[in-house]
């Protein structure tokens, strides 16, 4: 039979607080604490070491809590260290969602860390449902700190428009429902919104002058300038007269939004430069499929890997990225709704969520597939079908980075 030493940690910042047990659930050794350094590391490498030769054990299992990247350099440091290389291991970064839920199981257990890294062995003494082990991955590792980064720049540009749309309001209250420019955050409607501090001022100006300044800020892009000057002036005359009080504060909150979406667009291009350059070492056939491009094909690649450790299965991917639908059911009941989990990879559902967004409206199947899926239902209509939409285009995904082939459209049944 198979004798591993399992191992808990709980990891912090400055300290991880350790503990060991056997296969039957029993404590081998004393819980101890170690720094969350080279040297620390060193020595809970020793103190693993001797349990390990004097316990007679056949291998070493660890885990940690994947708490930001605390966790990360201690496993590598690990997995590196000589001193254990005589013994087999398993090292697993542990969602911190999986000890928590493992320990409500327990009918009463402290919140404290000489708790929590016994309940992580304890959890891993259990298996079933384990994440794949830790490995120092060259090939995707780079790529997903880029991706993930654009992640977070686009989740921020997203709140600050929000942020300036509600400001915008107070400025020129019809701005946004009366729509003068289809970019509300274009470099035209930019200047509008900065070089005049009141609608009043805008109302005011000659539509001559107004035409030649909408051309010179749109770079001669208008259809029909004249048009897009005299809605503009409706809009000022139907706003609210924002109290002169509150002009000067107004204007230096908007000016500041818009120059940090200015900024936070310019950092999120040069990520996506970053993310095609990096994407061009990794052979893949994904930017075959319409409205794919390095962005969404890096963020997908980035996030699955190596497709070997999901067996090459669609399904698998799916629950990894949260696309799983949650079924209840008890004797012949069986409930109509059913929820999405959304416990999976954040980062690989969004970008498989863009992409499919983008996919649906340059090819008919995907379009026809999303139309479907829209009709069906009344409410959160697009959101369902998108989400959808991403389920399928997993198969898709899958098969074009299994096989390496173009993506195909299918062919459509003779008339």
């Amino acid at each position: 039979m198979p004798n591993p030493l399992l191992v808990g940690a709980d990891v912090h910042r400055k300290t991880n607080r350790i503990s060991l047990l056997d296969s039957q659930g029993a404590e081998v050794a004393p819980r101890f604490t170690v720094a969350n350094n080279r040297p620390g590391t060193h020595a809970c490498a020793e103190r693993l070491a001797a349990v390990l030769q004097q316990g007679a054990f056949d291998s070493l299992r660890l885990a940690d809590e994947a708490t930001g990247w605390y966790g990360w350099y201690f496993l590598q440091a690990l997995s590196q260290e000589p001193l254990l290389a005589a013994w087999p291991q398993c090292l697993y970064a542990f969602n911190p969602r999986l000890p928590a839920k493992f320990k409500e199981t327990y009918s009463d257990l402290d919140k404290t860390d000489d708790v929590d890294c016994f309940v992580i062995a304890d959890r891993l003494r259990l298996g079933r449902d384990l994440p794949s082990p830790f490995t120092l991955d060259a090939t995707y590792l780079p790529l997903r700190f880029l991706t993930r980064y654009r992640y977070h720049l686009v989740r921020g540009l997203v709140r600050e428009k929000a942020y300036c749309t509600a400001l915008l309001y107070l400025k020129i209250s019809e701005y946004r429902p009366l729509h003068p420019f289809s970019d509300v955050y274009g470099a035209a409607s930019r200047a509008v919104l900065t070089e005049f501090a009141s609608c009043e001022e805008i109302a005011a100006l000659p539509l001559e002058q107004l035409v030649t300044l909408l051309d010179a800020k749109g770079r001669g892009r208008f259809a029909d300038a004249m048009e897009t000057a005299r809605q503009l002036q409706r809009v000022a005359q139907d706003s609210y007269h924002l109290p002169e009080a509150l002009q000067l504060p107004v204007n230096q909150v908007v000016d500041s939004c818009l120059q940090h979406i200015v900024f936070v667009e310019g950092q999120v291009h040069k990520a996506d430069l970053a993310i095609a350059e990096r994407l061009a070492t990794i052979p893949h056939t994904l930017e075959t499929i319409p409205g794919f491009g390095p962005v969404y094909s890096g963020g997908i690649i980035a996030e699955i890997g190596d497709l070997a450790r999901f067996a090459y299965d669609e399904s698998k991917v799916a629950k990894f990225a949260g696309l799983k639908w949650r079924q209840t059911q008890s004797a012949d009941f069986r409930a109509d709704e059913t929820r999405l989990t959304k416990t999976g990879n954040r980062y690989l559902r969004y970008y498989l969520c863009e992409a499919a967004n983008a996919v649906r409206v340059h090819d008919a199947e995907y379009q026809a597939y999303y139309q479907r899926k829209y009709d069906e239902v009344r409410q959160h209509q697009h959101q369902r079908a998108i989400v959808l939409t991403a389920r399928k285009l997993v198969r898709l995904v899958v098969r074009l980075l299994t096989t390496n082939q173009p993506y195909r459209p299918r062919r459509r049944p003779a008339d």
